[in-house]
């Protein structure tokens, strides 16, 4: 059972610092800050990605660098407004809608994703306890017009 909000502006409060916390992820990984992508996570945080599951905020971050390493140049992750469902008063989980642009080998490529996040409040405020990645597609550029009536979308 959900505790109840010590009061309605603190978990106002609450919910605006998570749902900075995932727009700061998004400019952190496209300018390419791992000290700045380190600080958004908890020491023993999990991500659950296309290449399995990660274990520890340096096991993250270590993943996203090598990551960014093979984009050909720029990448543009967009979050959009999520849902957040406080489960306690130091801890949340909630879905977060997001694209993602980038290119790689020379094809420019928009994926689709939903992050299913687990937050906790640290002595610094609200972190990624886990996040799980829930690709919707991810095709090239050339494909996006008819992604979403291919029966088969994730084509990358």
């Amino acid at each position: 059972m959900m505790d109840a909000p010590a009061d309605s502006v603190t978990r106002a409060e609450d919910l605006a610092a998570i749902h900075s916390l995932t727009a700061r992820y998004s400019l952190v990984v496209d300018d390419h800050d791992m000290d700045g992508l380190t600080d958004l996570y908890t020491a023993d945080a999990v991500l659950v990605g296309l290449s399995g599951t990660l274990r520890g905020r340096d096991a993250i971050v270590a993943y996203v660098r090598r990551t960014l390493d093979t984009y050909d140049g720029a990448s543009i992750h967009t979050p959009h407004p999520g849902v957040v469902t406080f489960t306690g008063p130091n801890t949340a989980h909630g879905v977060i809608p997001s694209h993602v642009e980038y290119a790689q080998n020379g094809v420019q490529y928009v994926l689709a994703l939903r992050y299913h996040d687990r937050y906790v409040r640290s002595e610094d405020g609200w972190r990624f306890a886990a996040r799980r990645l829930e690709v919707r597609y991810a095709v090239p550029v050339h494909h996006y017009g008819t992604v979403l009536t291919n029966p088969t979308p994730n084509e990358v």
